[in-house]
């Protein structure tokens, strides 16, 4: 079967770290059965024929207006598909889905009619949002973090600005590399528009999204930049609970010494792109 990767090298190595990163989710314990979803900005990879191609499977509503999203392509892990799974075989396990002109819903156009996870009004509204602010983000990652879920059980955490203070003190490398540290909303039902809406407001001053008891939302410049944001900061999630398990609080950096990183090394307080 001819899949729109062929002869098409730009979109293929994009596809290729979807299925890197979905390794890694899997590897992580992260994505547990179909845990986790994955959606990217492909459009700048689709010439005329891909464009020219039909739909495989009837029309579907995502249950917002988009207006950014008009004739936008992307792709999108499948829904009920593993990560393990899509780690080696991406097409088979997702799919390519173009914007309809209505900007209300979607139709599949490679390579099998794969229906897209059910989060997806969820990242289709953070699309939309990168492209209305003219960012060069192009990739939302959904995972399931240990650490980090576990932290959100903690009221304390909840509270505030405290986990991104937490987190950030644990290790210079976390305030470095997430440097908009991690919002916080609070529990919702799953792939509910009301939790699209409150992710949207907070994905405009932190690159990651914690959603209470359920898991991280990011967006990245690629997938692996999502992933590596999620990354580091539940990293510091692990340095502070092995600290806690050696029986103490952890001092962790103090504020001056976290300004100094931030001064010394120019960290941005706002998405760069």
């Amino acid at each position: 079967m001819k899949s729109i990767l062929d002869g098409r090298d730009g979109l293929k190595a994009v596809i290729d770290q979807v299925a890197e990163v979905a390794g890694y989710l899997w590897e992580k314990g992260w994505a547990e059965r179909n845990g986790g979803n994955i959606t990217v900005n492909v459009t700048e990879f689709m010439d005329d024929e891909c464009k020219a191609l039909p739909a495989i499977a009837p029309v579907k509503q995502i249950g917002l207006v988009l207006p950014q999203l008009k004739g936008k392509y992307f792709y999108c892990k499948g829904t009920g598909k593993r990560m393990r799974d899509l780690a080696r075989n991406p097409m088979q396990n997702g799919s390519i889905v173009r914007i309809c002109d209505d900007c209300a819903s979607y139709e599949i156009i490679a390579d099998c009619p794969v229906a897209p996870t059910s989060e997806l009004p969820t990242h289709l509204a953070l699309q939309n949002y990168l492209l209305e602010t003219g960012s060069c983000y192009k990739a939302t990652l959904h995972t399931h973090p240990i650490e980090l879920v576990a932290m959100s059980h903690i009221k304390r955490f909840l509270q505030g600005n405290e986990m991104t203070r937490v987190l950030w003190s644990m290790i210079p490398e976390t305030l470095a590399f997430a440097p908009l540290g991690i919002g916080i909303v609070p529990y919702g039902l799953p792939s509910s528009v009301e939790l699209a809406n409150a992710t949207l407001e907070k994905i405009k001053e932190h690159d990651v999204v914690l959603w209470e008891k359920h898991g991280t939302v990011a967006v990245g410049q690629d997938i692996m930049d999502a992933f590596d944001q999620t990354d580091v900061l539940c990293k510091s999630a692990n340095i502070y609970m092995c600290a806690r398990n050696m029986g103490s609080e952890p001092d962790g950096m103090t504020a001056e010494a976290m300004k100094e990183v931030q001064d010394v090394f120019n960290l941005p307080k706002k998405r760069p792109c």
